[in-house]
């Protein structure tokens, strides 16, 4: 059975280590719960050597040291301060306790000056806004955690907020490494034909005089083009990453994309479904946190990247201010599916807009996941088809001159 080694602290905030055999890391997290620990540390060790493998991630040392704050830092920084406040600890005692067992130089440094903000006086929320390091979804939660005398319970509903988007972020990253790796390879391997293969037969052809098939010279000529203007492709490129880097910096720009994004068949129904799990949760979050309607729409607006659907989001709050409802406001907009703003206008007039937006989320987080599978099996084979057709073409423009050249010498 492996075994595992631990950092830990008692809820008078004393620190313990120690190691225990167990199946797995979540059996190791049981035990110490059952011994009323809390877990800040779990490392494996292996049998093998002594050497250890951290479940939690290890500095960067030198040249690759990291100089930032990451949001798996503050998601992990969340996680282990929910944990310590829940469990009794005091505030400044569990910035202390996080100064002991941080590792890394930025987290330290930022640690520190909430400490320090906190110990002059300022509220919690002030001092992480102060730092700069968190967004003002994240302050408003802390802030109204603390009006209600429950940073912890803010806190823990923070993390599994992050740890649900993290999730919806990494399933369609993920789900687009293959289809870019497949694009990738189609075109260096198209690249590599034209500019190496293609250029040995020119010459060939050439000495063999007579009528090329036009499909021939159609791929001599690209292979031509490619070797001489080489520049031209590369100054092409350039100037596409220029206009790509415009429309993502110029608001009209943006708000014109983002508009015709969602009118793109399967992409715009995707984008749409993946901004609604978004919003839909980062509202609930807020809500159940004790933010007002009015206040929690402005800072939810800000969790959704499609400009338009944004601007929805804004006159709906716009909307509310006038007495309007706020479902008829976002159903006139056509931006957000119909379904959730339906379960959105049952509770609005039940009470319980935030259980129901919550789980207008679940249900669109798994939807984004079926419809990611749906895209890529579709995608996937229509890449193959496209790599496959530019090679055949390229292959075959060689082949038939010299099947034609065979025939002639029959």
């Amino acid at each position: 059975m492996p075994a595992y080694s631990f950092k830990a602290i008692t809820p008078a905030g004393v620190s313990k280590t120690g190691t225990l055999e167990a199946a797995n890391e979540a059996f190791v997290v049981e035990s110490l719960h059952a011994q009323g620990l809390i877990p800040l540390k779990i490392q494996s060790l292996k049998a093998s050597d002594g050497a250890s493998t951290t479940t939690t991630a290890k500095p960067a040392r030198g040249l690759f040291a990291s100089k930032s704050v990451k949001q798996e830092d503050i998601m992990a920084l969340t996680q282990q301060m929910s944990s310590m406040l829940r469990a009794g600890l005091p505030l400044d005692r569990a910035l202390g306790i996080l100064l002991e067992i941080s590792d890394k130089p930025p987290v330290l440094s930022l640690v520190q000056g909430i400490q320090n903000q906190v110990r002059s006086g300022k509220r919690f929320a002030d001092a992480l806004e102060e730092s700069g390091k968190f967004n003002r979804f994240y302050i408003n939660m802390v802030r109204a955690g603390e009006a209600g005398g429950s940073i912890d319970e803010a806190l823990a509903r923070l993390v599994e907020y992050m740890a649900r988007a993290k999730e919806l972020r990494g399933t369609v990253i993920s789900a687009l490494i293959y289809p870019a790796i497949l694009a990738f390879v189609a075109v260096v391997s198209i690249f590599a034909l034209l500019t190496f293969v293609v250029p040995q037969f020119a010459q060939m052809f050439s000495d063999m005089g007579g009528e090329l098939p036009t499909i021939t010279k159609v791929v001599m000529g690209a292979a031509d083009a490619l070797r001489h203007y080489w520049w031209a492709v590369l100054g092409g490129m350039l100037l596409l990453l220029l206009t790509v880097q415009y429309i993502f910096t110029n608001e009209k720009a943006r708000i014109g994309l983002d508009r015709s994004l969602l009118r793109w068949p399967l992409v715009g129904n995707l984008i749409g479904k993946i901004e609604t799990a978004r919003f839909s949760r980062s509202l609930g979050t807020l809500l159940h946190n004790g933010v007002p309607l009015l206040g929690a729409l402005k800072i939810a607006k800000n969790t959704v990247s499609n400009r338009v659907m944004a601007a929805a989001v804004e006159e709906s709050a716009d909307s509310l201010k006038q007495g309007e409802s706020l479902t008829r406001t976002l159903l006139s907009k056509g931006v957000f599916p119909p379904y959730a703003l339906h379960m959105l206008r049952v509770g609005e007039e039940t009470g319980r807009m935030e259980e129901l937006l919550r789980e207008v989320a679940d249900i669109y987080d798994d939807e984004v996941k079926t419809s990611v599978k749906q895209m890529l099996a579709l995608l996937e084979p229509v890449l193959i088809l496209i790599m496959a057709v530019a090679i055949l073409v390229i292959i075959g423009s060689v082949l038939l001159p010299m099947i034609n050249m065979a025939d002639l010498v029959k």
